[in-house]
């Protein structure tokens, strides 16, 4: 369960889970922290995102569908409205500070093991069971 920024040879999330229902993606880390068990929360088919009633700082990556980082943005602060990067096809969110501390940069390539990560409205300890053979996403092909 792995987000490895593979261009710099650094890990930038070890327990990544996925935002995936409604619900999950409108709360995001609204009312949580990153811990542990939740290091980093993945927007998948996503461009923007917003921080209004959290308590915390985050730092982005907008990422193309070839998993090439397009834009980061360190310490989106709370309250905002929105941070978007209208050629992004996902969005990870991780704690304020990663990206410095990993010397991740735009154009840098990252590696998501999604058929590991799991998604935010299952329980922690249940991994979920791997996507049908489809692409790098877990979509099922169209």
């Amino acid at each position: 369960m792995i987000l490895h920024n593979v261009t710099r040879d650094a890990i930038l999330a070890k327990e990544p889970y996925r935002a995936r229902t409604l619900w999950t993606r409108a709360r995001g880390m609204i009312g949580r922290k990153f811990s542990d068990q939740c290091d980093a929360l993945i927007f998948e088919h996503c461009n923007a995102v917003h921080s209004l009633f959290m308590s915390q700082s985050l730092d982005l990556l907008f990422v193309s569908r070839e998993n090439r980082i397009l834009r980061v943005r360190e310490g989106f602060p709370p309250w905002r409205l929105c941070e978007r990067c209208g050629e992004a096809y996902l969005v990870i969110e991780l704690p304020a500070g990663v990206i410095r501390r990993t010397g991740t940069e735009t154009g840098d390539v990252i590696d998501l093991d999604v058929e590991r990560i799991r998604d935010l409205n299952t329980p922690m300890l249940r991994i979920t069971r791997p996507a049908p053979a489809a692409n790098l996403y877990g979509d099922e092909k169209q």
